[in-house]
């Protein structure tokens, strides 16, 4: 009961300590992962700035908004001029009628009356001069540096998002393929402990490697590579039939090469086992399904194990 109990304590360390490889291993995949997304550099943004002269173009455009405010504060103050004079005027005028009706033709008003609507005159016609500069002004030398400087402005966006895009995709691909290929060699080292005959009781630390592969595939698709590839192709739907079809891959094979009756039977036999039903310490007929343990070689006749593939004696085969 000891025994056993000891047993399971000791299996379950080993499944923790399993786990933790996996993790310690995933830990520095991951930064082998960032670094391959770190070798596509970002592009230059100053660069392009420079190389599409936006800081000129930008500064030419300061310095005419600069003129636009100027015009523009200038038409204010001949519109308020132009307002005082209409007041000034419609004033003149309303004193200059009182006094017609009254019969009084004033010299005096009449002459105040003449120049308030001059200086009206004047006032609108300086308000008129100063919206044609403005508009003049806006329609032939401001909108079309403005219509410049966007356009530039959009070509660099363009290009930094040509640019950025190619980049991604670059590193989509660089990243995908780590994982790939990282996926590929801990699926080699898990076969790699399951067939060697001196690391087979090793296996579990295969079985590490193999989760760590694939844990790192599904991160690095998910966390690096889709971001920059859900634009370009489907990624969901690649990793998850790309995923499946490897997986479905590796159970056969699994099932074929580690789970098949001569491979259950082989591991029976090598740990000293009937290999028909895996009862412990068989004697010449198995104690618990009966069966036999032992065959005669047709060869040299002598008793050897009828499981095995070869004599024990002068090694003609058995099958």
């Amino acid at each position: 009961m000891e025994e056993t109990q000891f047993e399971r304590e000791v299996s379950r360390a080993e499944k923790i300590l399993a786990l933790a490889l996996a993790v310690f291993l995933l830990v520095g995949g991951m930064r082998l992962a960032v670094a391959v997304d770190r070798a596509f550099p970002h592009p230059d943004y100053a660069r392009l700035h420079q190389a599409y002269e936006l800081d000129r173009r930008e500064q030419e455009l300061g310095l005419l908004r600069e003129q636009e405010s100027e015009l523009a504060g200038i038409l204010r103050q001949r519109r308020e001029a132009e307002t005082r004079a209409r007041l000034d005027y419609e004033t003149a005028r309303e004193e200059y009628r009182t006094l017609l009706d009254r019969g009084i033709d004033d010299p005096g008003e009449r002459a105040q009356w003449e120049r308030n609507r001059k200086t009206l005159e004047e006032a609108q016609a300086a308000r008129e001069e100063a919206e044609k500069q403005l508009e003049v002004f806006r329609v032939r030398i401001l909108n079309p540096a403005q219509r410049e400087f966007d356009r530039a402005q959009a070509q660099l966006q363009a290009e930094l998002t040509r640019l950025h895009r190619t980049r991604d995709l670059k590193a989509g691909i660089a990243c995908l393929g780590y994982a790939l290929f990282t996926f590929i060699l801990t699926f080699l080292i898990f076969n790699f402990f399951r067939r060697s005959s001196h690391l087979g009781r090793y296996a579990v630390i295969g079985t590490s490697f193999l989760g760590f592969g694939a844990a790192q595939a599904l991160l690095v698709s998910f966390k690096i590579a889709y971001p920059f590839l859900r634009d370009v192709v489907p990624v969901e739907w690649v990793v998850s039939l790309g995923g499946s079809a490897v997986c479905v891959v590796a159970l056969v094979y699994l099932k074929n090469r580690f789970l098949s009756a001569p491979a259950v039977q082989r591991r029976r036999l090598w740990k000293g086992a009937c290999p028909a039903c895996g009862f412990p310490n068989p004697g010449p007929f198995c104690a618990w399904c009966g069966a036999g343990q032992t065959t005669t070689c047709p060869r040299c006749g002598a008793e050897t194990v009828r499981f095995l593939p070869h004599c024990r004696a002068c090694g003609h085969p058995l099958t």
